[in-house]
């Protein structure tokens, strides 16, 4: 790789005009473009066009002020469909070992982001799946597992950002012969104490503090439950304590479908394949018709095909968009700022050959804020240039 002499030897006057230079591709707005523009599962855009400032969404379509449409280079992926950037709402990227703490069953206050590889093969693939954003979730073989962290994909490299959700367990991983709990018995007994110690303030420490959180409604709550009976002493941990619940996994979720819907639970489904049962394949079906927030995790290769069976099996088109996109933003609590390319949105997205939940469509670049970090890219034009300055825009809206 060619490199720069060192800063030292730089003229001065170099130096400023890279510096220039730098700062005035950072800075040019994009003037997004296509047949289809997908700005969330409910608002779509035809022959849509969005433009893109210093990597979010400053306006989308009508709203797009005519001197900033002049000025900004534009991008035309003529026919495609583009979609918001798909969210991943709990992934361990191959990396369960350095997200679990083996000796000790519980470590709420451990941070998924001081785990954080950005340089992951994993997370570096994730792009030509359509993955933007993910939540780096701690294994499941912790009864609590830790803290999980936001992070975005990249061209070369993955970023972490802010602490998520708390994780906790009550899958068999969780469960050790070697220590307790041995049991889901003993895991559930251990949850309910430490909850009830740090409400009464027996408890303190880092690993209190943030079950405090959990139970005042600032930080919700991914538990890893599967069957009838992990399900339900996940409600009744959710109900007793007043935890937000997402579930993960939540095999047998079809068979607590009204608690699901009365208590407001979320749930992130594993991904969907060929071979699966057919009451699997009919559960996302299942809760949309029941009210139930759910979304797609699993393998990053299968997101799609997990939707598109869903579909072909009663799923109406619209949820199963939502479903890799706004809903896992939402139950992330970062529905603000990725799931959808409405204004102030990063700008993450997906394009497509055709409707994303065709199978045929082909896949044909990922963004993620503002950027192509997979596929190809139209030539770009710079858009016609005013013969005098124009007026500063009046900022995004």
């Amino acid at each position: 790789m060619r490199r720069l002499p060192p800063r030292a030897v730089l003229g001065p006057a170099l130096l400023a005009a890279l510096s220039a230079t730098c700062g005035l591709a950072r800075a040019q707005d994009v003037l997004l473009g296509a047949r289809r523009i997908v700005v969330a599962a409910d608002s779509v855009l035809d022959d849509g066009r969005v433009l893109i400032r210093q990597g979010k969404v400053a306006y989308v379509g009508s709203d797009i002020p005519a001197e900033a449409r002049a000025r900004a280079r534009r991008v035309d992926y003529g026919d495609a469909t583009v979609v918001p950037g798909f969210v991943l709402a709990a992934a361990t990227l191959g990396q369960e070992r350095d997200l679990a703490e083996r000796a000790l069953p519980f470590t709420p206050d451990l941070r998924a982001a001081e785990a954080f590889d950005p340089w992951h093969e994993d997370l570096l693939a994730l792009p030509q799946y359509g993955v933007t954003s993910l939540a780096l979730a701690p294994a499941p073989g912790n009864v609590a597992g830790g803290l999980a962290a936001l992070v975005k994909t990249g061209r070369d490299r993955g970023t972490v950002g802010a602490d998520l959700f708390v994780s906790l367990s009550l899958v068999p991983a969780a469960r050790d012969q070697e220590r307790p709990p041995t049991s889901l018995m003993g895991a559930v007994e251990l949850l309910r104490s430490a909850c009830d110690a740090a409400r009464t303030g027996a408890a303190t420490g880092p690993d209190a503090a943030v079950l405090r959180q959990a139970m005042q409604g600032t930080r919700s709550v991914f538990v890893y439950a599967d069957n009838f009976a992990e399900l339900n002493a996940a409600l009744d941990l959710a109900r007793d304590f007043g935890l937000r619940l997402v579930l993960v996994g939540a095999a047998d979720a079809g068979k607590v479908l009204p608690r699901l819907a009365q208590q407001q639970v979320g749930v992130v489904l594993d991904s969907l394949g060929p071979e699966a049962r057919l009451e699997q394949l009919q559960l996302p079906t299942r809760l949309a018709e029941a009210g139930v927030a759910f979304c797609f995790a699993g393998r990053p290769a299968q997101l799609r095909l997990s939707a598109a069976l869903a579909v072909h099996h009663g799923l109406d088109r619209k949820t199963a968009l939502q479903a890799l996109t706004r809903v896992p933003a939402a139950l992330l609590d970062q529905a603000a700022t990725i799931g959808s390319l409405r204004q102030g949105c990063a700008a993450d997205f997906v394009v497509f050959a055709g409707d994303p939940l065709d199978l045929g469509s082909a896949w044909v670049a990922t963004w993620v804020d503002g950027e192509l970090v997979h596929g190809t890219s139209p030539a770009a034009s710079p858009g016609p240039q005013p013969a005098a300055e124009p007026a500063a825009d009046a900022g995004v809206r």
